[in-house]
């Protein structure tokens, strides 16, 4: 079971590791790695990856080209456009968030720990970007439409088998972004859950009744 280090004690060398295979399993341990050995300009790329990714997914689950008559290349074009800043964005934001609210739990992380943290934690997230490639080939601007129809039997378990790796990857990459942020700031994995819970608890609550007063 891994534990969060004492921040008294002086930070320890880590054995060589390849994050894009260790994250999985040890993600403490490879974030340690990481924070120790790893330097922001690469990050920038993961964050950018990530959010073209996340881009392509929003997309997909709002049907956007139903509304739109752009063509699949020029949307394409579009969505790595804004998925790469809204990715920068993004990053910037939820590692703000995090070393912030993590502060209150006397997180130790510095913002530049905490940048590069959240950004590798986006490994599951980049995995399930280069899903796209064949998805965009078996359903093309259907994959963005609501009226697509599956034309085979393959294709139809194909989607399945899409869907169902996507939703994996979503839940692996949370898990890993709490162990993320709980080694940057070098605390309890509950202590990192609650570090990502609590901003998004605090914004439900104060946006509750602003969508009630809209609704009468």
């Amino acid at each position: 079971m891994q534990t969060a280090a004492d921040p008294q004690q002086p930070m320890q060398e880590t054995k060589p590791v390849n994050p894009w295979l260790t994250i999985w399993v040890k993600p403490r341990t490879t974030i340690r790695y990481i924070l120790n050995h790893k330097f922001l300009g690469f990050a920038f790329l993961l964050s950018i990856l990530a959010g073209i990714g996340n881009t392509l997914d929003q997309a997909s689950s709002r049907d956007v080209l139903d509304n739109m008559d752009l063509g699949l290349p020029l949307f394409l074009l579009g969505a790595v456009i804004f998925g790469a800043i809204t990715g920068i964005i993004g990053w910037f934001l939820t590692s703000l968030v995090a070393w912030g609210v993590g502060k209150i739990f006397k997180g130790t992380a510095t913002y530049k720990e905490m940048l590069l943290a959240t950004a590798w934690a986006n490994i599951p997230i980049i995995i399930a970007l280069v899903l796209w490639v064949p998805d965009l080939m078996v359903m093309g601007e259907g994959a963005f439409q609501s009226d697509y129809v599956v034309g085979s039997f393959i294709g139809a378990v194909y989607i399945f088998f899409s869907v169902f790796v996507q939703i994996v990857l979503a839940g692996w990459y949370f898990f890993i972004l709490i162990k993320a942020v709980s080694e940057a700031h070098r605390f309890s994995s509950w202590l990192g859950l609650c570090t990502l819970l609590i901003p998004g608890a605090l914004l439900t609550i104060l946006f509750i009744p602003i969508l009630l007063l809209a609704m009468f």
